[in-house]
């Protein structure tokens, strides 16, 4: 069996109860399966293969080991600088949350080969909600609020990224063909209270994502009170409904229409849960160890190409803006950031210790 290599993270107390705390411990927990066994410290381990510092900002002191470091907020022309210096000093490679974070380090000189991103990982604790779709109607026996739209699509297509909120009589032969299809159902027929039974469906109608409408018999008052709540619609294009301007934000009339429709909301939910789906926490470890063994094989230079392969390629979809050079500039002048600065200069983090100790 190989023997693990040794990585140790440099965690300062700064750091500590929030978002890198939580990367570093992500980083300890899935690293071992890709050959390093980690640690976790406040200060550097000279025992350790290599150290990777969990931020850059307490990075600028003697190395002992191979070394990267995590770069984010780059946010002042100070931050910038200290990041060149420290990767021409000791840290071997620079750990980005981003490509956009590299290329503004490469704009401002920073060699290519000293730097990498991986971008981090989320828990998957988060799960979309299910799109709510309301509907204020009463079904007859001659079937002209057109129902039969909604069985047809639930015999044609799944429906579980919705729920459906039905207020009105008649329902009871529909809803178990809606939920068959994957959808949930909250079904309220109604009393002999109208007054009551309005209270009721006001004090929902608001939680609507979209107000569904598929009768052609000249509109549905509960369009109107859908739009007052702010709540787009889905609506054929008849009667007073194309009085309302902008009312209709999605206007149909078929059952393809219909069905494009709800295909169309589904998926629009699933590209951007589908956006971070693979950016678990043990692929942003892995791309650390990938980094750090190509440091200790004395293949740093092929660091870029092996990252690129373990993520894939992902061409942006949008062109990443950064803040001008004044904007930077101006930072620099706040009481705070020279405070700052100057606390991370070597001769002087005695005295930053001193004074966040007393």
């Amino acid at each position: 069996m190989v023997k693990a290599r040794k990585a140790h993270l440099v965690l300062a107390q700064d750091n500590r109860s929030w978002i890198i705390e939580k990367m570093a411990a992500r980083i300890a927990e899935h690293a071992p399966a890709f050959g390093f066994a980690v640690s976790v410290g406040e200060a550097e381990d000279a025992d350790a293969d290599v150290n990777h510092w969990m931020s850059y900002a307490f990075a600028n002191v003697p190395h002992n080991t191979p070394a990267t470091m995590l770069i984010t907020h780059l946010d002042d022309p100070y931050k910038v600088g200290l990041v060149k210096s420290e990767l021409t000093s000791g840290v071997d490679v620079g750990i980005a949350l981003s490509s956009h974070t590299c290329d503004t380090l490469v704009a401002a000189g920073v060699g290519e080969t000293s730097l990498a991103f991986a971008v981090p990982g989320h828990d998957f604790a988060a799960a979309p909600r299910r799109i709510v779709i309301g509907l204020t109607t009463r079904l007859y026996a001659d079937g002209r609020k057109r129902e039969a739209m909604l069985v047809e699509m639930a015999r044609t297509m799944r429906l579980d990224r919705f729920r459906f909120e039905i207020f009105g009589l008649g329902w009871e032969d529909v809803i178990p063909l809606l939920e068959a299809a994957g959808a949930e159902v909250a079904y309220s027929p109604g009393t002999d209270d109208f007054r009551a039974d309005y209270v009721e469906m006001m004090a929902r109608v608001p939680a609507f994502d979209y107000y569904l409408y598929l009768g052609r018999d000249e509109g549905s008052l509960g369009t109107l009170d859908a739009l007052a709540a702010g709540v787009k619609t889905i609506v054929t294009p008849q009667g007073f409904h194309v009085d309302l301007p902008g009312g209709i934000t999605h206007a149909i009339w078929s059952q393809e229409e219909l069905e494009t429709v709800f295909r169309d909301l589904a998926e629009e939910v699933d590209r951007r849960a589908g956006s971070v789906a693979g950016l678990t926490w043990q692929s942003y470890a892995e791309a650390h160890t990938i980094i750090w063994h190509a440091i200790l094989d004395g293949r740093v230079g092929e660091v870029a190409g092996l990252l690129a392969a373990h993520r894939g390629h992902h061409a942006r979809e949008i062109a990443p803006v950064s803040e001008g050079r004044a904007t930077m500039l101006r930072r620099l002048v706040s009481p705070y950031r020279i405070r700052s600065a100057l606390s991370h200069i070597p001769l002087l983090k005695p005295v930053r210790a001193w004074v966040k100790g007393r």
